[in-house]
């Protein structure tokens, strides 16, 4: 299917008893926005997962409605079947189904989503799957999604990892940092309610007691009354008012509201809009969000130039985020030129105000000795500041300095700790240390199935180390069932860019037919890779081939 274009990302085919799940997961899946930082790492992938065919809602043209469907079918890329048992005995969603396997041979295309009964039930009654699934061999058939064990949320987010080929785990965590950056954004908002209560509380009594809702402030402390009676509606009403009438604050908030979704149909370019006029009137929170707009490419062709110019405009005005941000600008030297001293400047004004990320760099700069004398002591410091404010790799890092006894007397107890901190709040390279702390037996009781569970959540969020060991642990069976075929695949990549134990580990695998057809050519192969890099064990391999006469 390489190279193809589809008109509809999916065809949603279900029984008309469920039309109501099928209306709620078309309107989800077309309003879905893909998280930024997944675009960015994956630019192949779609904007949008949309538009979405249902039948009811969609179907136009001539012909007849079987003949309409299959047109459908074709110029769709996914097959999205909801499982139920009145589904099951649909003739229309057995027809849909079996057109999509045998005519498009795209059975590997279709999702099903189980929303009631049970599959390959010998029970007719609570049977979920139509006959087309059933004829398939156990092999082909696709993998259901169970609402009832994932929840409907859960189930959502499997049902779009799933359309993207993607892991599920992987996928799930860069929704999990689209949610926190979405949170951020809602707490910039509520901060900024928070000061509006203060300044405008007498407002809010004079519109209650003399209705003057012309007064841009009387809209305001209208709006806060709503959001903070988390009717978004209303609120986002009332600020869109105000914000019409020149309000600055108001101008941030309806923008607020629009990026968040909150109130508001998502819309990053009235977000956009707004954003620039607060931003004409010097708001600083709106700057930022201009900044952190360009630097995501929300609702704008991504622009770095463009973000740093209106984070520096925040940052002047006194925003502790786009302090920070400037500070990493001058830190990593990307648009500016890279100056360690003004990095430190902007560090600083961002950390006295709390910022955990600023806090966190400030320990990064003292450990490494960037732009000041190295001190271990004052990275700990600052480390533990944005630690203690919930930042993740400062977690890391602290685990890292009690580990290695930098700034502090090694202590492998409180580097476990730091460590499981940080890979509880979903850090890689803590859930790497961890698992490794229980792997050796450091500061925790040794436990190779503990290790195994944090080397598989780390290696699931790309961690190169915990891969590489999470393979060793399947091929060695060490604290996990031994399985030489997960362990080939996780270790193949490494082996062929040329890590020589891994080399000499797959040299091993096809000469014992480990997980593979036993191939003496394929070892001698992999064991002069490794050997041609000092690998021991493999220049001893490769002669002993050379002896026996084989490969």
């Amino acid at each position: 299917m390489a190279g193809e274009i589809f008109d509809y990302f999916a065809f949603i085919s279900y029984s008309h008893e469920d039309k109501e799940i099928a209306q709620k997961l078309q309107k989800r899946l077309e309003r879905y926005h893909m998280p930024a930082k997944l675009l960015q790492a994956h630019p192949e992938l779609p904007k949008k997962l949309s538009p979405i065919f249902r039948d009811e809602s969609d179907i136009s043209g001539k012909g007849t409605l079987i003949e309409t469907l299959h047109d459908n079918l074709r110029r769709s890329q996914y097959l999205i079947l909801i499982c139920s048992p009145s589904s099951a005995k649909s003739v229309y969603v057995n027809d849909e189904v079996k057109y999509f396997i045998e005519e498009l041979h795209r059975e590997d295309r279709i999702i099903p989503l189980i929303v009631g009964g049970i599959p390959r039930s010998k029970d007719e009654t609570i049977e979920c799957f139509p006959p087309a699934i059933l004829a398939l061999d156990r092999e082909r058939e696709p993998l259901g999604i169970d609402m009832k064990t994932f929840k409907r949320d859960g189930a959502f987010l499997r049902v779009i990892a799933a359309m993207l080929r993607l892991n599920f785990t992987y996928f799930k965590s860069r929704e999990d940092e689209e949610r926190k950056r979405r949170a951020k954004i809602f707490g910039a908002v509520a901060a900024v309610f928070a000061v509006i209560i203060c300044v405008l509380g007498w407002y809010s009594i004079k519109f209650f007691y003399f209705f003057d809702v012309e007064d841009d402030k009387a809209q305001m402390a209208i709006g806060v009354k709503y959001f903070y009676q988390h009717d978004y509606k209303n609120a986002a009403e009332w600020y869109g008012k105000a914000a019409d009438n020149g309000n600055a604050e108001a101008q941030f908030l309806i923008g607020g509201m629009y990026l968040a979704g909150l109130g508001v149909e998502e819309d990053y370019s009235n977000a956009m809009l707004w954003f620039e006029k607060a931003a004409a009137q010097d708001n600083a929170n709106a700057q930022n969000q201009l900044g952190n707009m360009y630097l995501e490419g929300l609702g704008v062709e991504q622009n770095y130039a463009k973000a740093l110019e209106w984070n520096q405009k925040a940052a002047a005005n006194g925003n502790a985020d786009a302090q920070c941000f400037v500070a990493a600008m001058y830190l990593f030297g990307r648009v500016v030129e890279q100056d360690y001293a003004k990095a430190l400047e902007w560090f600083e004004k961002s950390a006295a105000k709390g910022n955990a990320d600023a806090q966190n760099n400030l320990g990064e700069m003292y450990k490494n000795g960037l732009g000041v004398g190295q001190d271990y002591a004052k990275a700990l410091e600052w480390y533990e500041k944005a630690a203690t404010n919930g930042n993740n790799a400062a977690q890391n890092r602290l685990g890292d300095m009690y580990c290695e006894g930098l700034g502090v007397g090694q202590d492998y107890s409180k580097a476990a700790e730091w460590y499981r901190k940080a890979a509880d709040n979903g850090n890689a390279d803590a859930q790497y240390h961890i698992g490794y702390m229980y792997f050796k037996g450091f500061g925790v009781s040794q436990d190779y199935s503990q290790a195994a569970e944090w080397f598989r959540k780390a290696a699931d969020n790309d961690n190169e180390a915990a891969q590489v060991f999470l393979g060793y642990m399947y091929y060695f069976g060490r604290g996990i069932k031994r399985d030489y075929t997960k362990a080939a695949e996780l270790l193949k990549k490494f082996a062929v860019r040329g890590k020589a134990r891994v080399q000499n580990t797959f040299g091993d695998i096809y000469f014992y037919g480990r997980g593979v057809a036993q191939n003496y050519e394929k070892a001698m192969e992999w064991h002069k890779k490794a050997a041609a890099q000092g690998n021991s064990d493999s220049q001893f391999f490769v002669g002993y081939m050379y002896e026996e006469g084989l490969g």
